[in-house]
């Protein structure tokens, strides 16, 4: 018994130093849909195998107005619906200038029964699907849930990303694709009814890019005033709210109170944007820091029943169960994060949470381990 307590506390230590390390990536968690990409930037570039063996560059499909990337996997059910969709969407609008690329990102290796399903389901669709074999596309782009969509235009900067694909999804891709065709007319304008697109005013924008710098510079502290600047002059944008919060969860420890507060403009942006897979995902994430594992728990179900690929919920669902002394089922939720996500160092390190707590100390030993190594790469890539 005293070799076990002993033990507890030399992991609890350890356990402390690996939070530490998984720290310095970001003082703020990102909202951005993907962990490594976002809208205006430009697509990193990549080079896979089709079906047949033959290498495609993404740069060489750049070029047409706009190009999707699908990352899809034959284990995640809301994929081959949005292969369906997008195969029709491609041979409507492949003529005014529409390409497509199918990823796929089953597993770092797949076996032969494996492969026969991708091929199965890649042969119903005329645009190519590529193989991303050790998962380094995924990695690079940051893939959070599957199946996931970006758009790119013809110089290849991201003009939208879809993370999941949610049933209501496929109406909103189609518009958007149609929108950066310059083809897409609302049912508003079908009948003669002009309406001005939302817009956030010009001076929350700015306000909201200027925190969005400020971040990125190390400076989230001094960001709070712009964040709070955005959302009050437009009451009906959700992001400057997110924003905010992340950043009084990340400064909770100066300031117990920033919680609730950080709760308050959580559920505002959830008003703003119902059923909003993010954001519930976040909420849960409050609640757990909040103590509330309870309804933690809910929201991150709430969130996978919206996306059951989206691993930010996955995590959380892992915490609040292990929280609540329910391991098995955390065991559950976090490998399912894992297959999804494997060289996530956050989700390793939850691994490692859960093996402690278990009293598996080498699986914990392993899985932590593994998470400092990828969390110090990631680090120095973002350096």
């Amino acid at each position: 018994m005293h070799a076990s307590r002993s033990r507890h506390r030399t992991f609890g230590g350890f356990v402390r130093a690996v939070m530490a390390v998984l720290g310095l990536l970001s003082a703020v968690p990102p909202a951005s849909a993907f962990k490594r990409v976002d809208v205006g930037q430009e697509a990193p570039d990549f080079s896979l195998k089709n079906l047949a063996g033959e290498t495609v560059h993404l740069h060489d499909k750049l070029g047409a107005k706009v190009l999707a990337v699908a990352f899809w996997a034959t284990w995640s059910p809301r994929s081959q619906t949005l292969l369906e969709d997008l195969e029709l969407t491609y041979r409507e609008l492949r003529e005014k200038g529409f390409e497509a690329l199918a990823v796929n990102i089953d597993r770092e290796s797949v076996s032969a029964d494996e492969m026969k399903t991708i091929r199965d389901w890649a042969a119903r669709s005329s645009f190519p699907s590529l193989l991303d074999e050790g998962l380094g596309v995924f990695s690079t782009y940051g893939v959070v849930a599957v199946p996931s969509v970006i758009l790119l235009n013809k110089e290849g900067t991201i003009q939208y990303l879809l993370p999941g694909y949610a049933t209501s999804a496929r109406i909103d891709l189609r518009e958007e694709i149609e929108k950066l065709l310059g083809i897409y007319v609302s049912k508003a304008e079908k009948l003669g009814i002009k309406l001005r697109e939302y817009v956030p005013p010009k001076k929350a924008t700015l306000h909201y890019q200027k925190a969005l710098i400020l971040i990125q510079r190390g400076m989230p502290k001094k960001a709070i005033r712009d964040f709070e600047e955005a959302a009050s002059l437009d009451p009906n944008w959700a992001e400057p709210r997110l924003g905010l919060a992340r950043i009084l969860v990340s400064e909770a420890k100066e300031d117990p109170q920033n919680l609730a507060r950080a709760e308050a403009l959580t559920r505002e942006a959830l008003a703003i944007g119902p059923n909003h897979v993010q954001t519930l995902a976040w909420l849960a994430e409050v609640l757990l820091a909040e103590g509330r594992h309870t309804e933690a728990l809910s929201a991150a179900d709430e969130a996978l029943t919206l996306s059951p690929s989206h691993t930010p919920a996955l995590l959380v669902k892992s915490r609040a169960y292990r929280l609540l002394g329910k391991l098995e089922p955390a065991a559950v939720a976090i490998a399912e994060a894992l297959r999804l996500d494997p060289k996530n160092p956050r989700l390793l390190a939850e691994k490692g949470q859960v093996a402690v707590a278990q009293g598996r100390w080498e699986a914990a030993a392993a899985a932590f381990r593994e998470a400092v190594e990828l969390a110090l790469e990631e680090a120095a890539n973002i350096r």
